[in-house]
């Protein structure tokens, strides 16, 4: 009732402004005509007038609701908390979830992905135009933008950020992706990219923020690492670095961000974001709870770490991420040769129990290596079981149940092999499930479960292995040449089963050569057809980003993420406070 009230006052307030006068009702009136009545009609009487008012404001605050709206108002600051320390905030060097996220928020790109993941324009004037022969992309730059300095952000500092992790001096992460690019300014506000061959995937290195021509230009390679630049960083984002924050022990404890006032896409409504650096989640936690922080992130993973879902006080939103897991079937083994045993075991995976029991939930079930969110119109994943089908087929492929072993055999073979995995706690989990899911169709899994560095260099490389159980982490983009064409089968190529096939290399070639964005779906949607066809692997679950926000905050726009670091390419929506106005 309060709220109504509220409500009330202030319609009052905005009404009266319009009012010339307002009517005076003399109080000695009012007392003359009260003295007349009796007893019961006094009481009749105030409760008439207190029903009339309650009434009345009801009828006012509806009003009031249904001619005004909510919009979002400045104010109010955000913090959150980080696992690790941040070193550099700085586009050509950040490889960290940590830094990556401080760079979303000091640095702007030529793009960026909003909440539903789709690139849209951010320091450029619209999307690239690109020439007929699909090589040359020209991009229209702001002129509205100014660095955190006030200096005026031109062609100049794309160009010098290219260069500078294209240059193998400065021994950027990145470089690999930019080295067949030539990068040209045509003048102060327009570039261009040329490509040497015609590349899908390449419009998506377009979202890498830009350094400052003016900040960067006289630091050596020598010295690019150990500039203190590095953390008191200069962008063009929506944030400025405003304190940072250290333990005697020179740890960063704390960065304050603050709102930039000229920013180009307009103020952000909180005036300030804060990160809070932790050692682990246990005290991102209690951080939480003890209101130091609002929120958190993190990917379900070896971690002994458990966040109520059903916490009424947060929003906790579940972002797909461009990461799988799956079971990897060595083609080259007897075994999985025989398609007939791959179909089977697939028809036994129960992948819903996987979701379910050992992530908690906290993961989402796939048919292939695309995803959905990166190609519209694939089907809806299948989470179909069905052991006796599987029998069935086990049996007309002539794998029948030696009822002394209890075990299959085939001309001598015994259904018996090795799935290998690392140590990570989901993934021994898994690894156990699938045994006791594969075990139903008279097979003997024996488990391998190994350190990652072990399993790398012992069975992963060598391909040395029977079935792997292994996660494959992706970009933004869909290509998945490396993964599964099959000049990538042997190290250091990642195609881990060692899948070949024709068709499927010219559907992966025809979708990476081309910028036609529905050009390259059809051909992903054929590519994930047939790979369910073949089955050289069981695609158990796509990894999530648990976000985790105080249930004040509002705007929140997020889909999916294409990489943790991009949680904050919406944060100019977020808001903590808001205003109504009249329609």
């Amino acid at each position: 009732m309060s709220r109504i009230f509220q409500n009330l006052l202030r319609w009052l307030k905005q009404a009266k402004r319009g009012l010339p006068f307002l009517p005076s009702i003399r109080l000695s009136t009012i007392r003359k005509v009260f003295s007349l009545m009796g007893k019961r009609e006094k009481i009749a009487s105030v409760i008439l007038l207190g029903l009339a008012a309650v009434s009345a404001s009801v009828s006012l605050n509806r009003f009031y609701l249904g001619h005004t709206k909510a919009v979002a108002a400045a104010g109010g600051s955000y913090s959150e908390g980080i696992i690790g320390q941040p070193r550099f905030i700085n586009p050509v060097l950040a490889t960290s979830d940590t830094d990556t996220a401080l760079v979303r928020l000091v640095f702007s790109g030529l793009y960026k992905y909003n909440g539903g993941g789709h690139l849209v324009p951010d320091l450029a004037d619209g999307m690239p135009q690109i020439s007929d022969d699909q090589k040359t992309y020209t991009v229209h730059l702001r002129r509205d933008v100014k660095w955190h300095n006030d200096k005026p952000f031109t062609a100049d500092d794309v160009v010098f950020t290219i260069k500078t992790l294209q240059d193998p001096a400065y021994n950027s992460p990145l470089r690999p992706e930019w080295m067949n690019t030539v990068v040209a300014k045509t003048d102060d506000y327009t570039i261009t990219f040329q490509v040497k061959d015609i590349s899908g995937p390449f419009i998506n290195n377009l979202a890498l923020p830009i350094l400052s021509k003016g900040t960067w230009q006289n630091v050596s390679p020598k010295d690019f690492v150990l500039s203190q630049d590095n953390l008191e960083a200069t962008g063009t984002g929506p944030y400025f670095i405003k304190e940072i924050k250290k333990l005697p022990q020179g740890t960063v404890q704390s960065i304050q961000l603050e709102a930039n006032s000229n920013y180009y896409g307009g103020r952000p409504h909180l005036d300030s974001v804060r990160l809070v650096f932790y050692e682990n989640y246990n005290d991102v936690l209690q951080g939480l709870h003890g209101k130091q922080i609002n929120g958190f992130g993190f990917v379900p993973s070896d971690q002994d770490f458990y966040l109520d879902r059903n916490n009424k006080s947060l929003t906790i939103h579940l972002l797909p991420l461009p990461q799988y897991q799956a079971t990897f079937f060595n083609l080259s083994n007897k075994i999985f040769s025989d398609k007939s045993v791959r179909q089977a075991f697939a028809l036994a995976t129960d992948k819903q129990q996987i979701i379910n029991d050992v992530y908690g939930g906290n993961a989402l079930a796939i048919n292939g290596p695309i995803l959905p969110e990166q190609v519209p119109g694939l089907p809806p994943a299948d989470t179909h079981v069905d052991v006796d089908a599987a029998a069935k087929l086990l049996d007309a492929a002539g794998w029948k149940v030696d009822p002394q072993t209890n075990v299959r055999s085939k001309g001598g073979t015994k259904l018996e092999f090795t799935l290998a995995t690392n140590d990570f706690s989901l993934n021994a989990k898994t690894a156990e499930t699938l045994a006791e899911q594969w075990g139903k169709l008279n097979a003997k899994v024996n488990l391998n479960i190994l350190p990652t560095k072990d399993l790398t260099d012992t069975i992963i490389r060598p391909r040395k292995f029977d079935v792997l159980l292994f996660s494959q982490k992706l970009g933004p983009d869909p290509d998945p040449f490396v993964f599964w064409h099959s000049s990538q089968a042997k190290n250091p190529g990642f195609n881990l089963s060692g899948f070949s096939n024709a068709t499927a290399d010219q559907l992966i070639s025809q979708a990476r050569t081309t910028t036609k964005a529905d050009v390259r779906a059809d051909k992903y949607r054929q590519f994930e057809s047939l790979i369910t066809q073949e089955v050289p692997a069981i695609f158990l679950n796509q990894s999530v980003y648990l976000y985790a926000q105080d249930r004040s905050l509002k705007g929140v726009t997020l889909q999916n993420l294409y990489d943790q670091g991009n949680r904050f390419d919406d944060v100019t929506n977020w808001y903590l406070d808001e205003n109504r106005v009249w329609k």
